[in-house]
């Protein structure tokens, strides 16, 4: 059956329309958006059930670029403030992977209530279990098992799940540079890729790593010593972003998360190589590793989103929480289209679901957010 939402303003963020319609609607069969438009035009030929949201303004459904679900039972557990070396140190003391799948849930449809259409869960051991409850919820979803260790996979290992889901895909992601081994973290590049699936890793996030992989020395480097998870990546002399090029990890499938410590020459190359970045700056301000020069970021033009990282390193999942956090603290301007891109077209082009999410527009997933009050301020 038709139904039609109708709403005072919409950002369809769709290439070619006016950034504000007014009097919106959008006709959908619970699935996919069957056509959007002004309402004085659509109500033409529609006769069924209407849902007026009133005086909001309505974007596509957000996307969390960034997530690990796995943590959910953490909030509060670390500290803030002490860089990376100390935040790990906190987050080592809890246990981890012992999935509280209630945990899960509710961080799920809080995100969900937010306007949460889709996001990219990182799981170190759970990734099967968290892909089940996002896809009994309904929340759109990559669920990628991380890989870390410095083992060399064997001849068709399989590194995520080949399981179906209704509302996601199961993926692989690399864990870090560091953490692990170079024909580890290249053997799930080729999987992602061969599936046509995007690959997630964490790089250049904080100055442990570029000792690291630098010079494998430093006081990180030698907790992963002791645990068998230093990577031989050290000792060449070379920045992460040079590092990750020279292994050919970097393309226009690669989801680079963080890239809180790159250089102009680190971004130059990221662009030449079409790779897409994500940010989290709310949970690099709560480590305490600085902030990633996000105007140099976006104005070199690198296709750029947003996450949040885990609740084990910020206050919450709310992607309205992460703009709202950035617009307030970038020294350049954006245009409303050009911020809620961050969290919208941006990552649905960067994931490869450009086909499903990222506009509101016919044949897309009928799935909206509306704007919060304290967000229409900042963007109109």
């Amino acid at each position: 059956m038709t139904k039609c939402i109708r709403a005072a303003r919409a950002v369809t963020m769709t290439s070619g329309e006016e950034p504000v319609i007014k009097d919106f609607a959008m006709l959908h069969d619970q699935g996919r958006i069957l056509d959007a438009g002004p309402w004085s035009e659509l109500k033409k030929d529609f006769s069924g059930d209407v849902e007026d949201l009133g005086d909001v303004t309505i974007v596509p459904g957000l996307i969390n670029a960034h997530v690990h679900l796995e943590l959910s039972h953490l909030t509060g557990m670390t500290v803030q403030g002490q860089g990376f070396t100390g935040w790990i140190k906190s987050l080592l003391a809890n246990p981890l992977y012992e999935l509280e799948t209630e945990a899960v849930r509710k961080a799920v449809l809080e995100m969900q209530a937010e306007g949460t259409a889709f996001c990219v869960d990182i799981s170190t051991r759970n990734c099967a279990q968290v892909a089940s409850i996002m896809d009994e919820l309904g929340m759109g979803f990559f669920a990628c098992c991380e890989a870390i260790g410095v083992q060399i996979p064997k001849e068709g290992a399989k590194f995520f799940p080949q399981k179906q889901y209704t509302h996601g895909r199961a993926a692989g992601s690399g864990h870090s540079l560091y953490s692990t081994g170079a024909e580890f973290l290249q053997a799930v590049k080729k999987a992602d890729d061969a599936a046509g699936l995007p690959y997630p890793i964490h790089m250049a996030e904080n100055a442990e790593e570029d000792e690291i992989v630098a010079a494998g020395s430093g006081e990180f480097a030698q907790m992963l010593k002791g645990v068998g998870l230093l990577a031989d990546c050290g000792k060449k002399g070379l920045r992460p972003v040079e590092y990750a090029d020279s292994l050919g990890l970097l393309d226009q499938s690669t989801l680079a998360v963080h890239c809180v410590r790159v250089s102009e020459t680190d971004i130059i190359t990221l662009k030449q190589r079409k790779v897409n970045v994500c940010l989290c700056p709310r949970s690099n301000a709560y480590i305490g590793e600085g902030r990633a020069p996000w105007e140099k970021i976006l104005e070199s033009g690198i296709n750029t989103c947003l996450g949040t990282d885990s609740i084990a390193s910020n206050h919450d999942l709310s992607m309205w929480n992460e703009l709202e956090y950035l617009l307030k603290n970038i020294k350049i301007s954006m245009s409303p289209v050009e911020a809620l891109a961050l969290v919208t077209t941006n990552s649905a082009r960067a994931l490869k679901i450009f086909d499903s999410y990222g506009s509101l527009e016919k044949g897309k997933r009928a799935v909206y957010a509306s704007v919060p009050n304290k967000l229409e301020d900042l963007l109109f």
